[in-house]
């Protein structure tokens, strides 16, 4: 027998163009002052920006704009969202941008109402939030985080080189506007980190020890999507019919993995971002194979089966080897560079990163258990 939680209590709103439409759902809201929080560059540079604030004006809402957020952001730049906040009065906050923007928002909505940085709320600490934070609509401009879905912010403390997230229900937004028009400007690179992100959600989604009857299917189904789909998008980067697909993949995979938590893969690669500077997606896709290939010693032979069908591996025959093959293969194809060497990491950097991995939530569901000698085992095969 299964027993399972499952709850997401986010309105979602899917296609093409209903970006648009935020002004006149920040209106249904009851909005009166909102507070855009979004990257530095991309909104700006794409017209997106002007062209939100340009719909705003037909409507009674005060719009403040924080574009502080950097890729990878520390916590410090939620608490001077907050201040913001504050100040001005905000009853609504507006996140447009990749994960990181959509992190930063949802803790801002949160921090508000909370005493002291919002870094002592992260991990085990995320249980002290008691009181609901302001509503937000999210609006993502890559397909991979899934942020715009889940209960998590992922932030980074530069002092102390920590890559933690906060996990709460109070972090789910008010609504998701989810428009593939909004990715059709993410670079080639970016398209690939994005998505690997997406990819491996799903992989660790459906291997987590939460899996159960309700995920799988949307795990499966997104790593199928992604897996057939993703690469066309990297040479197609124009093609909206193809970025829809790996958003809606991306969309049901982040639904998939905030009610089962990630895994090995997820917890190595937050302190290897931390420490190389590098794009989640790419951080993940260094690290997947040799964690993978530790974890598919204890699959039974249906999760095997299962995870094969949807890479295209139909017999159970050398099905673990074929596996890896089959996600190394998607690697190349998006020019994925791997070797921990390769971005900065020094061989004598792998027993710190290994000590920051259980300081992270998906280290516990991860299928098979992980001890620091196995992390830093897989550190050096990663390397």
């Amino acid at each position: 027998m299964q027993y399972f939680n499952f709850y997401i209590p986010v309105r979602i709103k899917f296609g093409v163009g209903l970006w648009e439409k935020i002004p006149e759902e920040s209106y249904s809201l009851g909005a009166k002052k909102i507070l855009i929080v979004t990257g530095k560059k991309h909104l700006k540079s794409t017209g997106i920006l002007a062209r939100l604030i340009n719909i705003y004006n037909n409507y009674p809402i005060d719009v403040y704009i924080f574009d502080e957020v950097p890729p990878e952001p520390p916590y410090y730049v939620v608490d001077q969202g907050a201040e913001i906040v504050k100040t001005k009065n905000i009853d609504l906050i507006v996140g447009i941008g990749g994960g990181s923007a959509l992190d930063v928002a949802k803790a801002i909505a949160v921090k508000v109402n909370l005493p002291g940085t919002i870094w002592d709320y992260v991990g085990e600490n995320s249980n002290k939030i008691t009181m609901k934070g302001i509503p937000t609509i999210l609006a993502p401009t890559t397909a991979g985080t899934a942020s715009e879905v889940t209960r998590v912010s992922v932030l980074i403390n530069p002092e102390t080189k920590e890559k933690l997230s906060i996990r709460h229900d109070f972090l789910y937004a008010t609504l998701a506007i989810i428009d593939p028009y909004l990715t059709l400007s993410l670079p080639k690179e970016n398209t690939a980190y994005s998505g690997l992100d997406a990819f491996i959600h799903s992989l660790e989604s459906f291997l987590s020890i939460n899996s159960n009857m309700v995920t799988e299917p949307l795990a499966l189904t997104a790593l199928r999507t992604i897996y057939k789909y993703l690469p066309r998008v990297y040479n197609n980067l124009e093609r909206i019919d193809l970025r829809e697909k790996v958003l809606y993949a991306s969309t049901i995979s982040g639904i998939a993995f905030t009610q089962t938590g990630l895994g090995g893969i997820h917890a190595l690669a937050h302190p290897i971002g931390a420490y190389a500077n590098i794009p989640h997606g790419l951080a993940c896709a260094i690290i997947t194979i040799p964690v993978l290939e530790y974890n598919l010693e204890i699959l039974t032979k249906e999760k095997i089966s299962a995870l094969g069908r949807a890479l295209g591996v139909y017999s159970l025959r050398s099905a673990k080897e074929r596996i890896l093959k089959k996600i190394a293969e998607l690697f190349s194809v998006l020019n994925i560079r791997l070797g921990l060497h390769n971005y900065g990491i020094k061989w004598q950097d792998l027993p710190n990163i290994a000590k920051e991995a259980p300081k992270t939530g998906s280290y516990k569901t991860n299928p098979r258990t992980l001890t620091y000698e196995v992390v830093l085992e897989i550190l050096k095969k990663a390397f």
